[in-house]
């Protein structure tokens, strides 16, 4: 799906222009084999509660809950799923906040491919957080509700600004929807 036909769905997504990453070939490879058989779209969602928001640790990186979306399945739907997969927290999917855009570059060949990512806002309905998170072959160390962002969360900064706008909304009891803020692909983010 085009990225402006997702964004056409929902008020007021955030979009940021594409971004470029040269990876090595073995990674490159790995990314591109990964994009082949899925959608070439990934999909997760920021969720939150008096607790904190909800992030998972592969590595040294936190990170929004999300993977690949699948075939079959909306971007709705794969959010929730991928949100439940990785923490055992079941969500109702309400908003999409977010569409950024990477393209990877191969290190000794400049071959490219895009991915995107679909950002959507997720309330929970089950807030048990999974014994053994993931799923069989994901390498997920921790999952927690953490209630301010680790340094080394990736895409620190966007993730800050959704959680700013949401708890903007809350404060003034507005819908989540960030239609006074939107941007599209190519004028920042």
């Amino acid at each position: 799906m085009d990225p402006d036909n997702l964004i056409a769905r929902y008020d007021g997504v955030r979009a940021r222009p594409d971004k470029r990453e040269t990876l090595a070939p073995d990674r490159w490879e790995s990314a591109r084999t990964r994009e082949q058989n899925e959608t070439s779209w990934g999909v997760g969602a920021l969720v939150e509660t008096d607790a904190g928001v909800l992030l998972v640790r592969q590595g040294d990186k936190w990170f929004l809950p999300g993977g690949m979306h699948e075939h079959g399945e909306t971007h709705a739907e794969g959010a929730a799923r991928e949100v439940r997969e990785e923490t055992g927290v079941t969500v109702e999917i309400t908003d999409l906040l977010a569409i950024t855009e990477q393209t990877f570059v191969h290190a000794e060949d400049g071959r490219e491919f895009a991915f995107r990512f679909a950002t959507f806002r997720g309330e929970p309905t089950d807030t048990t957080l999974a014994a053994n998170p993931g799923i069989e072959g994901e390498t997920i160390d921790d999952v927690a509700w953490r209630e301010t962002l680790p340094d080394n969360t990736f895409d620190r900064e966007l993730v800050t600004r959704l959680r700013d706008l949401s708890s903007y909304a809350k404060r003034h009891h507005q819908p989540y929807a960030i239609g006074t803020c939107r941007q599209r692909a190519g004028a920042g983010a």
